[in-house]
């Protein structure tokens, strides 16, 4: 039945779903309609490009730069790694541990999930770069596996990560100095990540949702496996060094990576020793960038693997600059406020985390980023649980749940998965509806019965 039912709804979304990049400039042109309601055109035009004054965080149509080159560079320093011929050995024996398609299709989202919880950009990565040499020594031992199944189930890491360590509400009002610190103090980790609640809806993910993409494994007839022009182009032969002049040998030469790697040892030491664990995507890519270095024996071949992963990156920089416009018009408009107080005012204390969750769904499709998303929801609902008398850590958690389940249809953040595994948002998404379908109302009875 779960067969049936995935290969519907993958149908479904490669006949409707449009490329990402246009699903951005749709989204864009709808925020302008609904915030045209009570804004004037001139006002909607500044708030888009240049986002609103007074925001709690940077928006705007250029506001993301910063974070549109960490997922580049998460996208680059990853597969750079991954090309590297010691990690290329140890990914090859570790895809052969599953032996079936429906084991492997489980591993992967499990792994991927478990690596998630422990940091987004980490797991999102690290599970891409292993699925794509699972589906190659699938298809060279004659295992069929669906190719855009297996891409499905690496980005399960995205619909558990933000209730885990690097969930960015959890952070935030973890953090000296958040905007809302006056109103409600610090926040600690005891009251939003490692609550039984948050404990048990992450658990019953994690038990889950492995098997449930892999019961959506198709028979081998309908199997799409990864192509050989996918490979060859995936994982192109390097090409060897020059050696055969001095500046050759110095190119070749392994020195300035030690150097370099030893530098990054020494700044990683010191973070860690300073900030505890903190997996911050610029610790993340700096640790793929020491490691690929250090890894490929020469900055010459590092350069060379990181060019060819570069391809992947392209819909990150173009398409990160309109959902920092929207995140404009979402908050200088007062529209995203909005959306949030529709839903507050059906609440009471009980059930005002599961309203707030529906709220932060529904704000999804408009702000992908979950930092983005609380600056939009977090105030307006915080305010309603202190008048209310809810559970502020609980109330958090459902904004953190919301932005996570809807992942599973808002593939922002599928783009660097996509680039690594050279697939298409429409080729993955229908699996992804199946589990927004199955997680959604398993989070929300969570929220309500705890």
């Amino acid at each position: 039945m779960l067969e049936r039912i995935g290969l519907r709804f993958e149908s479904f979304v490669r006949r409707f779903m449009p490329d990402p990049f246009i699903l951005a400039i749709v989204l864009t042109a709808l925020t302008f309609l609904l915030a045209r309601q009570v804004n004037s055109q001139a006002d909607l035009v500044q708030m888009w490009f240049y986002g609103p004054t007074n925001a709690p965080v940077k928006s705007g149509f250029w506001a993301l730069l910063e974070f549109a080159m960490q997922m580049v560079l998460i996208v680059v320093t990853g597969e750079a790694v991954a090309a590297a011929p010691w990690v290329q050995r140890g990914l090859k024996r570790l895809a052969t541990i599953p032996k079936t398609s429906f084991g492997a299709v489980a591993f992967i989202s499990f792994i991927a999930m478990a690596l998630g919880w422990i940091h987004w950009g980490f797991g999102l990565v690290c599970a891409s770069l292993l699925a794509r040499e699972v589906a190659i020594q699938a298809k060279d031992r004659g295992v069929k596996i669906h190719y855009p199944l297996i891409g499905a189930a690496a980005y399960t890491a995205q619909l558990i990560w933000h209730g885990g360590l690097s969930g960015s509400a959890p952070l935030v009002v973890n953090s000296p100095g958040h905007i809302l610190e006056k109103q409600i103090g610090l926040v600690g980790f005891n009251q939003t990540v490692l609550t039984p609640m948050n404990l048990t809806a992450c658990g019953i993910l994690l038990l889950i949702v492995p098997f449930l993409v892999a019961a959506m494994s198709p028979k081998s007839e309908n199997c799409s496996e990864i192509s050989d022009g996918a490979i060859s182009e995936l994982k192109p032969a390097p090409a060897p060094l020059d050696r055969s002049t001095f500046a050759g040998m110095i190119d070749a030469s392994p020195l300035s990576s030690w150097a370099v790697g030893l530098l990054g040892v020494v700044v990683l030491v010191t973070h860690f020793r300073a900030k505890g664990f903190d997996l911050n995507p610029n610790i993340v890519n700096f640790t793929f960038l020491i490691l690929g270095l250090v890894l490929h024996g020469s900055p010459v071949a590092y350069m060379k693997a990181a060019g060819q992963s570069m391809k992947g990156a392209a819909g990150i920089v173009i398409q990160f600059p309109f959902y920092g416009g929207i995140m404009g018009l979402m908050l200088g408009s007062g529209l995203g406020e909005h959306i949030a107080g529709i839903f507050t005012q059906f609440a009471t204390a009980k059930t005002l985390p599961f309203f707030t969750y529906i709220a932060s769904v529904s704000s999804k499709l408009f702000i992908p980023s979950g930092g983005g998303e609380w600056a939009v929801e977090g105030p307006v609902m915080l305010r309603a649980a202190k008048t209310l008398g809810a559970d502020t850590g609980k109330t958090i958690m459902a904004v953190a749940y919301g932005n996570m389940v809807g992942n599973m249809f808002q593939p922002f953040w599928a783009l660097p998965l996509l680039g690594i595994m050279n697939l298409k948002a429409k080729e993955i998404m229908g699996y992804c509806l199946v589990i927004f379908c199955v997680a959604f109302p398993v989070l929300g009875a969570i929220l309500l019965l705890f």
